[in-house]
């Protein structure tokens, strides 16, 4: 039996692989330790179990099938006020009026204090105590701690801006927020994958924006890095 020649370059692909993985896993913990508090006594990787499940602790994560309590916010923001229309006594305003990062952000984006105050500082705030809050906060130079409402697990991946530019509308996902108060999440919006999945297999736009390559387009959207990356 012939003896297989040995391939001079299998050795140098193996020594590169090896150089490669010891400088990733070098700069990796470089970078950890370096974003650690300063004294803080940690490992750059600890092994301990992590859960995937809710936190028991108390902490809230808004995801899931079951209905949530809607949080206490430290200011009733009342949307049907502001987005609602004219005739019913609200002001129509654009959602992005104050949410501004949804166009070209992952996250919408909560408006800083000087959005509000853009109006606000020429509103009487007499006998109307949540907009006294919004005040206060002003004088003291603070943003008003908000609890956010909706919520994805860290291991997925959504991106605002592509949905917004592509010509998904706000309430699709957060409900008809101008007839609202408070925000909360809606029952029926679940945020789980399947949800997602019959968005992106479904929704008009596809067609609108892509036309005859919305086929191919839709076959790409449920590849999985488009939201495990």
């Amino acid at each position: 039996m012939l003896a297989r020649k040995a391939d001079p370059r299998k050795g140098h692909r193996i020594v590169a692989a090896i150089a490669l993985a010891t400088t990733l896993s070098t700069s990796c913990a470089i970078e950890s330790w370096s974003s650690m508090p300063e004294g803080q006594d940690a490992e750059a990787f600890p092994m301990e179990a992590h859960s995937l499940l809710p936190p028991e602790n108390g902490e809230r994560v808004s995801v899931g099938i079951d209905k949530q309590a809607v949080d206490s916010q430290p200011i009733a923001f009342d949307h049907s006020i502001h987005a609602g229309s004219v005739d019913s006594g609200g002001m129509a305003m654009d959602c992005q009026y104050c949410h501004s990062s949804a166009r070209r952000s992952i996250h919408a984006g909560v408006p800083a204090l000087e959005v509000c105050m853009n109006c606000h500082k020429m509103v009487d705030d007499s006998d109307r105590p949540e907009l006294q809050k919004i005040k206060e906060y002003w004088a003291k130079g603070e943003s008003p701690p908000w609890i956010k409402v909706h919520d994805l697990p860290d291991f997925v991946h959504f991106s605002h801006a592509p949905h917004v530019r592509g010509g998904v509308e706000c309430q699709e996902c957060h409900g008809a927020m101008e007839t609202r108060t408070v925000a909360e999440r809606d029952e029926d919006m679940t945020m789980l994958m399947g949800w997602c999945l019959d968005c992106h297999e479904n929704h008009p736009s596809v067609d609108e924006n892509y036309s005859a390559e919305a086929p191919l387009r839709r076959v790409e959207l449920k590849d999985c890095y488009n939201c495990h990356r």
